[in-house]
């Protein structure tokens, strides 16, 4: 059995993850407008690396529902 996990953690996460989903949009929309390959590059990596981060947060999302009201 897993220890449950605090509420605010838990709003915490989902917090973090909409703002990364709102930064992963932004930086498509500036990739899809830029016209300098390096920016283009810089901008794919900022996006692996916000990918990377959203995925975790996504974690806690089956552990959010499992949580009594």
């Amino acid at each position: 059995m897993t220890a449950p996990i605090a509420k605010d953690v838990l709003a915490s996460a989902t917090l973090h993850l909409d703002v990364l989903e709102e930064f992963i949009a932004v930086v498509r929309r500036r990739m899809a407008s830029a016209t300098d390959s390096f920016a283009r590059d810089s901008l794919n990596d900022l996006l692996l690396s916000l990918t990377e981060q959203r995925d975790s947060y996504q974690a806690f999302l089956p552990l959010a529902a499992a949580e009594p009201v």
